[in-house]
């Protein structure tokens, strides 16, 4: 048995990445958020301009892109190793960003765009499936000790979603 955790730091202010991800993008063609046209007459007298907009939305698509190289590198290593068969690979992040929404970057406050975050798994043996209803970190612990035949602690909060998984009951309600 083996557990391998791997933090990339990306995408995440500054905007620091290897040129060949910056290059994948037009930065003059990604898209902008609308805005009502009182906030679009000042936002940038505010210092909150197409430029800056653009900027920060160019350095975190090319760093979403340097994640996915290096995800599919671990992925295609357990190929190699023949680990794959065998090995629970979980995506997942703390936040997202606001990206110019409601005229906030970064995680600043609690809307949807800075709250909601991949959870993503591969179980061998276990089909695919998509969860709609919210569900929490706190349950990722307690979902992998289950997966891995071992049982969570009186003392460890969250539950298993593993019944969820396998059977496709909904999770229940969940405090998010």
């Amino acid at each position: 048995p083996f557990l391998c955790i791997a933090c990339f730091y990306s995408p995440h202010a500054p905007w620091v990445v290897p040129q060949r991800f910056l290059d994948m993008y037009d930065r003059e063609a990604l898209p902008l958020p609308d805005y009502p046209p009182e906030v679009e007459a000042v936002r940038a007298e505010r210092g909150f301009n197409d430029e800056r907009l653009r900027s920060a939305r160019h350095g975190n698509y090319s760093m979403v892109s340097e994640v996915d190289h290096h995800v599919g590198c671990i992925l295609a290593t357990l190929e190699a190793s023949r680990l794959a068969d065998n090995t629970i690979v979980v995506f997942t992040s703390d936040h997202g960003d606001m990206m110019g929404s409601h005229r906030l970057l970064a995680k600043t406050v609690s809307y949807e765009e800075s709250e909601r975050v991949p959870w993503l798994m591969r179980i061998p043996g276990v089909p695919g499936r998509t969860i709609e209803e919210p569900v929490s970190h706190i349950d990722l612990v307690p979902t992998l000790l289950d997966l891995m035949g071992s049982k969570a602690g009186e003392s460890l909060p969250g539950k298993s979603l593993v019944p969820c998984i396998r059977d496709q009951r909904s999770p229940g309600p969940v405090f998010v």
